[in-house]
């Protein structure tokens, strides 16, 4: 006869400093926020919590990473490097696990009570347009700070329908959507909030602090490196985010008055800057050029799996009249549903499009922050908007301990790529377009999209 299967595992036992965290989850709170340092041993804890339940409850449980291939690589791909076998197999052993892990799905099966099974499901929170219709009990989103925070918003009400709850544990990441639970939820019924720095868990020593911080400030100055040691392991919610390309500026626009609240003008054109996705959010900014040469941002919207017709339909059902449609490069490649582009559909029905040419990251986030001082923002109508570009960061790689150069291309990026087309095109647009469905180009000797990309210096922003 098989000996019997315990979860977790006999021999373990939560760490000294996870010992509370444990017992609400013993307790079986609603919902719990655990903010704490690296290594502190938050997916380990979490795991066991989530076998723990599924082999109480059966149902389908959600174990969420920022992106789906973060989901693969921290559980399909992690090796334990005290034992040498995978997290995974450790947590869902042969015996409790019903078959092998289902690696392409990153799905696995589990014997729960009265005979019956659980299903426990690993992806990202960047397509969480994939989970609506489906019916989890438990959710835990790790490294929440990162994730998308609309997955929420589509998950909570399924989850509080089955009488479920969720798990958040995060290492802090500027004052996003976390630090706002965070504020918020501290001492409310159904919530447990647990807060632990690496000076109070004991994980590392003094010696080994001091001698991390003094490795960050050789290696990235006094300021960068103080500001990542602080948020890695101290868990201080930065008001600048290392690694974040805009939020210097935003936070300065937020303090002079920029984020007012500003309406349409119902005189003036709108200009709809765009990044296209499909499985990606289409990402729309729409934006008026002012007398004094500023720009207001008056609103911003995503969709995911919206045809471009679709997009026409909603292009049109805005109140006001359009000074252009501002297409990425791949405006004019062939749209998924109909095979033409992007920019002949637009046209067609009576859109003025421009296309910018393909430019490098380097170009696109330059003129990011070229043209941010000169936006005034509505900060209702624009909230997703301004969280993608406070968001939109490069990444920290922990294993070189180094920055890499490239963007981080997760949930933020999409609303930050739109924003980089409409700085692209910025030295062009002008204000007064007046009359008709849809407004002719700003210039009319540009009768080329391609030619409006090369006019630079030509408009409000000389």
């Amino acid at each position: 006869m098989a000996p019997p299967i315990h979860i977790p595992p006999l021999g373990w036992a939560p760490r000294p400093h996870q010992v509370a965290i444990w017992q609400d989850m013993l307790d079986e709170v609603r919902n719990i926020l655990v903010v704490g340092h690296r290594r502190f041993g938050k997916s380990e804890l979490m795991l066991h919590d989530v076998g723990r339940r599924a082999g109480m409850t059966p149902a389908n449980y959600f174990y969420m990473f920022p992106e789906q291939e973060h989901a693969r690589r921290a559980m399909m791909k992690s090796i334990n490097k005290h034992t040498g076998k995978r997290r995974i197999d450790e947590a869902f052993p042969p015996g409790f696990r019903i078959g092998p892990v289902k690696e392409q799905e990153m799905v696995v099966e589990v014997q729960s009570a009265g005979g019956r099974k659980s299903i426990i499901q690993f992806l990202g929170s960047d397509n969480y347009d994939a989970v609506r219709g489906a019916s989890p009990f438990g959710v835990y989103l790790d490294e929440w700070a990162e994730c998308d925070p609309q997955a929420l918003a589509v998950l909570r009400p399924i989850v509080e329908e089955n009488g479920g709850y969720f798990r958040f544990l995060t290492t802090p990441k500027g004052e996003n959507h976390v630090w706002k639970q965070f504020q918020s939820q501290q001492g409310k019924p159904g919530w447990g909030v647990h807060y632990l720095t690496a000076r109070e868990t004991g994980v590392f020593s003094p010696m080994q602090l001091d001698t991390i911080l003094q490795e960050n400030l050789d290696l990235y100055g006094p300021d960068l490196g103080r500001a990542l040691f602080e948020q890695e392991y101290l868990c201080r919610f930065q008001t600048v985010t290392p690694g974040s390309y805009y939020i210097d500026i935003l936070l300065k626009l937020e303090q002079s008055g920029h984020l007012m609240g500003v309406l349409p003008t119902e005189s003036e054109p709108v200009y709809a800057a765009l990044d296209l996705g499909w499985d990606d959010a289409t990402a729309i900014w729409y934006t008026q050029v002012q007398r004094d040469g500023n720009v207001h941002l008056v609103g911003y919207e995503e969709m995911r799996k919206v045809s471009i017709p679709g997009l026409v339909k909603v292009l049109k059902e805005k109140p006001w009249t359009y000074g252009a449609i501002l297409l990425p490069h791949d405006g004019a490649h062939h749209e998924v549903t109909s095979g033409e582009t992007s920019e002949t559909i637009l046209t067609r029905n009576g859109f003025l499009c421009y296309v910018m040419p393909r430019t490098d990251e380097v170009s696109q986030i330059a003129s990011v922050r070229m043209l941010l001082p000169r936006c005034y923002f509505h900060p209702k109508a624009c909230e997703r908007g301004l969280t993608c570009l406070k968001s939109y960061h490069n990444k920290y790689k922990s294993d070189t301990d180094s920055w890499s150069p490239r963007a981080q291309h997760d949930w933020s990026s999409h609303g930050a790529k739109a924003f980089a087309t409409l700085a692209y095109f910025a030295p062009t647009l002008q204000r007064g377009v007046k009359g008709g469905a849809f407004a002719r180009p700003p210039d009319e000797t540009m009768d080329r999209p391609s030619s409006l990309g090369h006019a630079r210096g030509l408009g409000w922003m000389k």
